[in-house]
């Protein structure tokens, strides 16, 4: 499977689901990212190695608050797709959530985004 994507759509659950029947793996892990549109309707759980630039985190309606989950247990985040040590660049976001963390929610949290 490939490991850098540039200027396509992809559909962030198409995505993970070809990765687990392809590897067994449950983590989309170390994977770029450039130009793309990353489609939901999905939640990304956000692990470590993940950076983020110039990302466009999709329509918030005003609240960037709606985009963050946050985690009810301490370790684990069931029906979620977990990414890890994967970078996005000037990426768009299409109705997908985040969680992950509590750093990285405050991170998201800290975005100054009106739309």
């Amino acid at each position: 499977m490939a490991t850098t994507f540039e200027n396509v759509d992809i559909s962030l659950f198409d995505l993970y689901r070809n990765n687990l029947w392809n590897s067994g793996d449950q983590v989309l892990n170390g994977r770029t990212f450039i130009g793309c549109q990353i489609e939901g309707p999905a939640v990304m759980t956000v692990l470590p190695g993940v950076t983020f630039d110039g990302t466009d985190f999709g329509l918030t309606d005003g609240d960037i608050r709606n985009l963050v989950l946050r985690p009810a247990g301490p370790r684990k985040v069931i029906g979620t797709i977990p990414v890890q040590d994967c970078k996005f660049i000037n990426c768009v976001f299409h109705g997908v959530g985040f969680t992950g963390p509590e750093a990285f929610l405050q991170q998201i949290l800290s975005l100054e985004i009106a739309k």
